[in-house]
């Protein structure tokens, strides 16, 4: 467990992933030279949009973000010191120690009994899995109740992974793939309410989307000239007070700049992983139609894939600059968001915007939602994560006079509090599998709740 952990921490996702694929690909069967053409591939599109786009984006917003912040001046007493903190936490608990190898079984076993079409292939973010399993472990003093804990967050992530994969694979391009991953699923829940919502007040029907934008907007219609404008107003509300230096534009300008070539780029890292991803989708598949098989595995991967979507980069940005707002004034509120302010909106946004087909409007309600939930579970359970670092003993940084904190999202709060009550925690395991098992027999029925229509295609490769 030790050696695979290891592993993952020395080479990192986009040059252990490839590895992985080259060994699993000539284990079926794939030709070398092919194999290693599609593993180099997708370690190109990986290193492209984790290593290099989304930590040039996500940090140049950081600063002009934080300084929004700051500027205010309101102590909130528990601080936001980023995601990779929560993972280095989950990963170093005796939860943590198995989580990679349980979670790759408690898969193979769902595949093989049909209760989901998902391989994942995204093993670093299990920590996800852990950091909850770990929470629940030290609150409830039961290593049982985080365990279960664990798999009850995979096993949801596996079937929303399989109800949400044609509407991700249409919207955002990204055929074979699906997204079982609990950042980018963080707001399925509260989506999925407020589309019925929507549906039925009427408010779907404004179709406010990137493609009517550029339509009726020519220019100002185009996804990186948007990019632009907002990432420069953002730059504007948050250097105000030095407006009139010629320094203070040129940093404002390099953050549209910078905001465009992200947007302009990242489709071309995407391509690149999907070409990669094409000789082992075509392998996996052949060999099922060798044993009278119709049946489609996707491969579960990080929701960073769509967070360059144009509709994605819109509706988060919109929802960074309203978050700096309910930060201070949102009722309950005690956590200071900061090292995750430019991560979370963008991550919460994917499925809110794909569940709305684009509809920027609603996805915007919906993501503000989500961003305030979090917001309030952050404030919850932060005592708790103080508890566990402390319990564990991690070296913390440096937070001043504020307490260390937790960017809790909906669905990791969710299942936290799911944990602490055993009879509650049993039963939603048992009703994630009945939901796996009602959705492997009939999965046009569960599409429909994120706003896809079945086509006869879908339901043949199914069977």
């Amino acid at each position: 467990m030790d050696i695979i952990q290891n592993f993952m921490k020395i080479f990192g996702a986009a040059v252990l992933l490839p590895i992985i694929i080259f060994i699993f690909e000539i284990i079926l069967g794939t030709k070398p030279a092919k194999a290693l053409r599609s593993a180099i591939y997708i370690g190109v599109g990986l290193a492209g949009l984790v290593t290099v786009l989304n930590p040039f984006f996500l940090g140049l917003m950081s600063k002009p973000i934080t300084d929004m912040v700051v500027q205010r001046g309101i102590q909130l007493p528990y601080l936001d010191t980023g995601w990779a903190l929560l993972a280095a936490v989950a990963y170093s608990t005796t939860i943590g120690a198995i989580i990679i190898p349980m979670g790759i079984i408690i898969n193979v076993i769902m595949i093989g009994i049909k209760f989901t079409d998902t391989l994942i292939l995204d093993l670093w973010n299990f920590w996800h899995w852990a950091f909850i399993g770990s929470m629940v472990y030290y609150t409830t003093g039961s290593y049982i109740y985080g365990i279960i804990a664990a798999i009850a967050i995979e096993l949801f992530l596996l079937w929303i992974g399989d109800v949400t994969a044609p509407q991700f694979q249409k919207f955002f391009k990204l055929p074979g793939i699906t997204i079982p991953h609990a950042s980018a699923q963080g707001g399925i829940i509260v989506a999925i309410i407020f589309r019925w919502i929507f549906e039925k007040i009427g408010l779907t029907k404004i179709n406010v989307n990137s493609e009517t934008i550029r339509r009726k907007f020519g220019i100002f219609g185009d996804s990186v000239v948007i990019g632009f404008f907002v990432a420069v107003l953002i730059g504007v509300i948050a250097w105000f007070p030095e407006i009139e230096q010629l320094t203070t534009w040129s940093r404002i300008l390099a953050l549209g700049m910078g905001t465009g070539s992200f947007i302009y780029l990242y489709p071309k890292a995407t391509t690149a992983l999907l070409e990669g991803f094409a000789a082992l989708s075509e392998k996996v598949r052949s060999l099922l139609a060798k044993h009278g098989s119709k049946r489609k595995i996707n491969f579960g991967m990080d929701g960073a894939l769509c967070v360059g979507n144009p509709d994605n980069i819109t509706v988060a940005l919109l929802t960074m600059i309203t978050t700096v707002p309910l930060i201070f004034f949102l009722p309950g509120n005690r956590f200071l968001m900061m090292a995750d302010l430019g991560v979370t909106p963008f991550f919460l946004a994917i499925t809110a915007v794909a569940v709305f087909n684009g509809n920027i409007l609603c996805a915007y309600i919906v993501n503000v939602i989500n961003v305030a939930i979090t917001l309030l579970f952050s404030s919850a359970m932060s005592p708790a994560f103080a508890n566990l670092v402390t319990n564990i003993g991690t070296k913390l940084p440096d937070t001043g006079a504020a307490m260390i904190g937790a960017d809790i999202r909906p669905l990791h709060g969710i299942f936290y509090y799911i944990g602490l009550q055993p009879v509650v925690l049993v039963a939603s395991v048992v009703v994630i599998l009945a939901l796996m098992y009602a959705r492997s027999k009939n999965p046009a029925v569960f599409w429909k709740l994120v706003g896809y229509k079945a086509e006869s295609k879908d339901i043949d490769t199914n069977k």
